[in-house]
């Protein structure tokens, strides 16, 4: 039996804090001093929260990226995009492909949704596969760090990502509102454009956006390999890409009902270290296309128990064909439908909440000579009961979450023979939290979780070379032997186990007048983790990783202070560490390093310019057969600049990265030795609302 002495010892350090009768009405929310000025991230309603909090609200740390800061750092992924939030990196895949990773969980576990429903892409299936949300056209993207299952489901085990936009418009905007914008960089040479725009009239609103954006393989420091071949442009990491979306509405004194629809069509390159002069292979490469359909209505009933209730459904048709030179070798497809229907409540005893039910269905199928994972069926339905109340200065919050979650594989192939495999999953999740104002200025929270996951069909079923990682993969549900030179592998589906993690997070949140701070702790204990274990051999002359469950602990810090020292000039620091070790010993792989970060901020009338550096530590404290990477320094200037012309809003930016142009290699990246980051790299841009 595992102890939780610590564990059980900060749930009651929790529920012992001073708490009023049940019987006192509830207190109204503290505000903090100066928030408007010191920590503009509160006043913003994080959409993924369920019920319509703010960030100070939350017991959990989370982080919103929007307005002109969202313009500035929106990449041409949302790992780039976010890398710099405390907590939050990429697992750099080119930066096409860099998909978040959050206190050292990514992949499976963490739950890329747009507008509070899945993308339906295979991104979480392998690194090299790219997210469909799109940072340019965005509105805000929520980053909730920690468990967010209860909303989510069971991909959501490590935290979530809420792409925020407009395509279902909510509002009627009242007067046409367009947005134009423009960017080029030249690491790259990238050119982006993208366009939104919102009308609307009597009853009818009405969205349209658009983004396109190419460019060719990047510049980086000259760096060489083991076979002496060097290179400055990092081989096949161009990229192109098109997106379309429109949405309409019918916008009622009682909510709304609309519709979107939304195509995009993307091919990118997967970059490869230095070669031969003479090497004229034409690499390998990614072409996807997604069609997605959405449907959304908001009801607000008039009633003095139900606020509002609310229905989602998505359709997401997704073909995804992975390139050897020029010739198709693999094919993923994925069909899937998605339904969410809440309620959020106002129960006479002060009790507020949100329930509801999140199904899905996802027909998933992978074809061609280097299809590693079988066709599945996924089937997904659950419950859950989010609630909350506040108790004098203390505002409580429960949840719990039932899912059934059941896996189809079809033609699952091994040594033994083919067979189909059905394999069903219970899974329970709860969590219980508070955030407690110490005072006018000052909140502590603290928020416990247990979230339980099912491994998803790679993780599972997967037997095969994988092109783009260029690797051979094997599920959890497989036996491997290898002895006198030959390799057996054997399906056993007993050997999979569902995930439980045991999350604690502590914080500590306010500002003495002009200096504003967060701090939070966490401690992630969780039983059979699916982790990407190198078996330090090969087969069919690939590197062979297979997914191995064991207990793991995963414990960090993040913090960051903000102080405006003077009225026009501020300067923000920020740190995060994770630790991740497998509890019998040794250390998880591809765990970010820690890192340290300063920025000065200057602004004045229509100008803001800030100056920042981040340093990320050397990562020493590898798994079996993982390398070490060495720490690296990455200095950036930025410059906003708004202006009128012709009556017409517009903004000019600029932003510096790499300034030193610094050789650094990402060791989240499955791919490090092969594709380090961009060199200097200068983006400018031009931004016009009218």
């Amino acid at each position: 039996m595992r102890s939780y002495t610590n564990l059980t010892f900060a749930i009651a350090a929790l529920l012992s804090a001073p708490v009023l009768n049940a019987s006192d009405e509830p207190a109204e929310e503290p505000v903090l001093a100066n928030t408007e000025s010191s920590h503009p991230l509160e006043t913003i309603t994080v959409r993924a929260s369920g019920l319509g909090r703010n960030a100070v609200e939350m017991a959990g740390p989370v982080s919103v990226l929007s307005g002109d800061e969202l313009t500035q750092r929106a990449e041409a992924s949302i790992g780039e995009t976010l890398k710099y939030e405390p907590g939050v990196h990429g697992n750099y895949f080119g930066p096409v492909a860099s998909s978040p990773v959050i206190r050292g969980l990514d992949g499976p576990r963490v739950q890329v949704v747009r507008n509070g429903m899945s993308t339906g892409d295979v991104s979480r299936e392998g690194p090299d596969h790219a997210i469909t949300a799109d940072a340019m056209t965005a509105q805000q993207i929520e980053v909730l760090r920690g468990p967010a299952t209860l909303l989510y489901g069971s991909g959501a085990i490590g935290g979530v990502i809420n792409v925020v936009d407009n395509r279902i418009p909510r509002t009627a905007s009242g007067r046409p509102d367009t947005l134009l914008q423009g960017k080029f960089n030249t690491a790259a040479t990238e050119r982006a454009l993208s366009f939104s725009h919102d009308t609307s009239g009597d009853n009818l609103a009405f969205h349209a956006d658009g983004h396109y954006r190419k460019s060719n393989d990047y510049r980086v420091p000259r760096y060489s390999n083991d076979e002496g071949y060097s290179t400055s442009r990092l081989d096949n990491s161009w990229a192109e890409h098109h997106t379309l979306n429109f949405g309409s509405s019918h916008i009622a004194d009682w909510g709304f009902v609309g519709f979107s629809y939304g195509y995009m069509d993307s091919s990118y390159g997967l970059p490869e270290g230095p070669a031969s002069p003479d090497d004229e292979d034409e690499g390998e490469l990614i072409k996807l296309n997604q069609q997605r359909v959405a449907l959304a209505a908001e009801y607000q009933p008039g009633h003095q128990s139900w606020e509002l209730l609310t229905a989602d459904l998505a359709f997401t048709d997704y073909d995804h064909a992975e390139y050897d030179e020029g010739v198709p070798e693999t094919e993923f497809t994925s069909k899937a439908w998605e339904m969410r229907l809440t309620g959020i409540y106002l129960l006479d005893n002060g009790w507020r909440g949100v329930i509801g039910y999140h199904g899905t269905t996802r027909d998933y199928e992978a074809a061609g000579e280097e299809a590693f994972t079988p066709n599945t069926d996924t089937d997904s339905h659950a419950l859950f009961l989010l609630q909350e109340r506040h108790f004098g200065s203390l505002k409580f919050e429960a949840g719990a979450r039932f899912e059934r979650l059941t896996h189809k594989a079809s033609d699952v192939e091994d040594a033994s023979g083919i067979r189909d495999i059905d394999d069903p999953f219970n899974l329970f999740s709860w969590s219980i939290g508070g955030v407690y104002s110490l005072n006018q200025n000052h909140r502590l929270t603290a928020a416990f979780s247990q979230a339980e996951r099912a491994p998803i069909a790679n993780e599972l079923y997967a037997n095969g070379v994988h092109v783009g990682t260029r690797s051979y993969e094997i599920g959890t549900a497989y036996q491997v032997t290898h002895e006198n030179g030959q390799t057996t592998i054997v399906s056993d589906p007993s050997l999979s186990s569902v995930e439980r993690a045991n999350n604690l997070d502590l914080g500590l949140r306010g500002n003495f007048g002009d200096l504003s701070y967060q701090l939070n702790l966490f401690y992630n204990q969780i039983d059979d983790f699916a982790y990407l274990r190198n078996l330090g051999m090969q087969i069919a002359t690939m590197d062979a990783y297979q997914y191995t469950q064991r207990d793991a602990t995963l414990r960090g810090a993040e913090a960051e202070v903000s102080w405006q020292f003077m009225p026009a000039q501020q300067l923000s620091l920020m740190a995060d560490t994770v630790r991740a070790r497998l509890d019998e010993g040794g250390n998880l792989p591809r765990i970010p390093p820690h890192r340290l970060g300063a920025e000065y901020q200057y602004q004045a009338n229509q100008w803001v310019a800030t100056v920042g550096v981040s340093r990320y530590g050397r990562q020493s404290d590898v798994a079996e057969n993982e390398e070490v990477t060495q720490g690296y320094t990455l200095l950036e200037a930025s410059i906003n600049y708004d202006f009128n012309w012709q009556n017409q809003n517009m903004m000019w930016f600029a932003k510096l990265q790499n300034a030193s142009n610094r050789l650094a290699f990402v060791h989240s990246s499955f791919i490090k030795e092969e594709a380090p980051l961009p060199g200097r790299n200068l983006t400018i841009g031009l931004q016009a609302r009218f």
